[in-house]
C-alpha cells in the first residue's frame, strides 16, 4: 500500500535523525574501520557490500535500543520495522544503495520486486514499504545525500533527503492514490541520461 509523502514523514519524524545517523554512521564506519590499503584496491560491489553490513549491524543496535523498531531478516532482506505512536499500521524500511536518481540497487528477486512493488510479504509485518539509503558523490568518495523514498514497482512514488535538520521532498509524486496529478511546492530533481554502457558502479549491490 502506497502512503503519502506528508503521512510518512509525520509518523517517522521521531526516527528520521537516527535513520541518518544509521546511514552516515555506516559509511563512516567504511571510511576508518578498512584500512585505506583495502578501500584502494577495493571494487564498487566490495564497498557497497560492506557499507550494506555496516547499515545492518547499525540498525540493529538501533532497534535494541528502541522497543517500537524490530529488525527482521527475511531470505537476506533486512527490514527494519517502524511501529510509530499514534499511527495506524507498521512502516517497513529497507537500507539501500541508490542511485544517481535515487533508484536502489537490486538483485531483481521476486522478494525485491514484491516488496517495491508494496505486497505485504509473509513473516513482514509491513503495511507500507520505503527506502533508506546513500547516494554517493561521481568520484565515490563521499555521500551526496541521504534519501528516503517509496518505491512503486520500477519506479518511486516519491523521494525525499534527509538532511540534519528534517527531511524535504525532492520530487513529485508519480500519481495520487485516486489518480489526481499530486502537486506540492518543492524541488524538482530530473532524472540524468545515463549510459547504455554500464559500469562496476551500477551492478553495486546486496539484498
Amino acid at each position: 500500500m502506497l502512503i503519502e509523502f506528508d503521512d510518512a514523514h509525520s509518523a517517522l519524524q521521531p526516527y528520521l535523525n537516527s535513520l541518518r545517523s544509521v546511514i552516515d554512521g555506516a559509511w563512516k564506519d567504511w571510511q576508518t574501520e578498512i584500512p585505506s590499503q583495502v578501500r584502494s584496491i577495493s571494487h564498487a560491489r566490495s564497498r557497497a557490500c560492506m557499507v550494506n553490513d555496516f547499515m545492518k549491524m547499525r540498525g540493529i543496535r538501533l532497534a535494541e535500543k528502541d522497543s517500537s523498531i524490530k529488525f527482521i531478516i527475511k531470505k537476506q532482506m533486512f527490514v527494519l520495522i517502524f511501529n510509530p505512536e499514534n499511527f495506524d499500521g507498521c512502516i517497513g524500511i529497507r537500507l539501500k544503495k541508490f542511485d544517481e536518481d535515487g533508484m536502489s540497487k537490486n538483485q531483481p528477486t521476486s522478494q525485491v520486486q514484491d516488496f517495491r512493488g508494496q505486497q505485504r510479504l509473509p513473516g513482514l509485518p509491513a503495511d507500507y514499504n520505503l527506502e533508506a539509503g546513500y547516494i554517493i558523490d561521481r568520484f565515490g568518495s563521499e555521500l551526496a545525500s541521504i534519501n528516503l523514498v517509496c518505491p512503486s514497482g520500477s519506479e518511486n512514488y516519491w523521494t525525499s533527503e534527509i538532511l540534519p535538520t528534517g527531511i524535504k521532498q525532492n520530487v513529485d509524486n508519480l500519481f495520487s492514490q485516486d489518480n489526481q496529478q499530486l502537486i506540492k511546492e518543492v524541488k524538482v530533481r530530473k532524472k540524468s541520461r545515463k549510459s547504455d554502457k554500464k559500469d562496476g558502479e551500477e551492478h553495486a549491490e546486496a539484498n
